[in-house]
């Protein structure tokens, strides 16, 4: 491992956790290989799995493995075993269920939470977003469009203060923990259909939606190494998410490609990242496929394995790192499983009564 490469890993740490006093614009939200699985997390509309049961999911990203913050060093060799795992890691959780409204039977409530706990170096976010849509159903069903709206709060601040400098009273380096909760609300549309035409694509779904409308500005003082108070700055930047998927009849299997285009701030500046997936399902059992994802230049490649049964969904992907980063990276491990529970209510029983006199 070369010396500039160092230095560039310690300027990204201080660029992400330890801008004093400056705003800082980056890119913030958290991105998913099993995008298609946790559609709620990113647009409201897509809040409820189905009609008559709760699904619980759980989502763990643990992204560029072994990623640290060595900042020591031989000649031009780090000292091992001086630094700090700072990859970013993330855990998301979402529970939703869908109602029916009226009577009519094309009319839907879909309610769900979202938990996101998001940590880059030693910065964290924690997201509580409360998912609430309504859906419209044509033709028998046949098609069905929704418009959703999330609200909640997100808790964003500094943690962890354990950087090991090469000055052991780096003024610069915060010496305590500081975080702000602030407003944070989601808009989103989806639209699904079972099959296009008499081809072979079923199960069609279509989304928009933004998230951080309000655009929350952090202003957090902490203490530093030098016992001086600085300011650490975050401004929240909206981000515009696109997916489009289907389900291919192949006979023998189905295929399920999806695409999710998010278009976000990076370096200053808004770029698009396109995230390509593409698994087969067997025997309606077994899952399998690959991914790729591109933001301003190839990040990563994955390799996607999946089992779902009855109630049961689990999904396993490892992305393996094309950037630079894969010169510090073991790559990007993700485990996702959701668990429906089904639910009924009995139906109102007509009470019949024969007299006027019992009541």
């Amino acid at each position: 491992m070369n010396k500039t490469l160092l230095l560039l890993m310690k300027k990204l740490l201080i660029l992400l956790a330890a801008s004093l006093s400056l705003n800082t614009y980056a890119q913030q939200d958290p991105y998913y290989t099993h995008f298609k699985d946790v559609i709620q997390a990113y647009n409201p509309a897509g809040a409820g799995h189905s009609l008559g049961e709760i699904c619980i999911s759980g989502l763990t990203h643990h992204q560029w493995r072994d990623y640290t913050d060595e900042t020591q060093f031989r000649g031009t060799e780090a000292v091992e075993g001086n630094g700090q795992d700072v990859a970013p890691v993330t855990y998301n959780m979402n529970v939703n269920s869908v109602f029916n409204l009226g009577k009519s039977g094309d009319q839907f409530l879909g309610a769900g939470l979202s938990i996101i706990d998001d940590k880059i170096g030693y910065t964290k976010s924690t997201a509580f977003m409360a998912n609430v849509n309504y859906r419209k159903q044509f033709q028998g069903g046949f098609n069905e469009v929704a418009f959703g709206l999330g609200v909640g709060g997100t808790q964003w601040g500094w943690i962890d203060p354990d950087f090991q400098s090469k000055d052991a009273f780096d003024p610069i380096i915060p010496d305590g923990d500081g975080n702000e909760m602030k407003l944070d609300l989601n808009f989103g549309l989806m639209y699904k259909q079972q099959q296009i035409g008499v081809s072979s694509f079923k199960n069609f779904y279509a989304g928009f939606s933004i998230a951080n409308i309000n655009q929350a500005q952090y202003s957090i003082s902490v203490k530093t190494k030098d016992n001086q108070i600085r300011t650490l700055n975050m401004s929240y930047v909206p981000h515009y998410y696109t997916i489009v998927g289907s389900d291919i009849d192949m006979g023998s299997f189905t295929l399920e490609p999806a695409i999710l285009a998010k278009y976000g701030l990076l370096q200053g500046s808004y770029r698009p990242q396109v995230d390509l997936n593409i698994t087969a399902l067997f025997a309606n059992t077994f899952r399998g496929g690959i991914a790729y994802r591109q933001w301003a230049n190839s990040d990563a490649i994955s390799v996607l394995l999946g089992y779902q049964k009855d109630n049961i969904k689990i999904g396993y992907s490892y992305d393996i790192t094309v950037s630079n980063i894969q010169k510090v990276s073991n790559g990007t491990h993700e485990i996702f499983i959701r668990y429906c529970i089904p639910i009924s209510v009995a139906p109102t029983t007509k009470i019949i009564r024969e007299s006027v006199r019992f009541l």
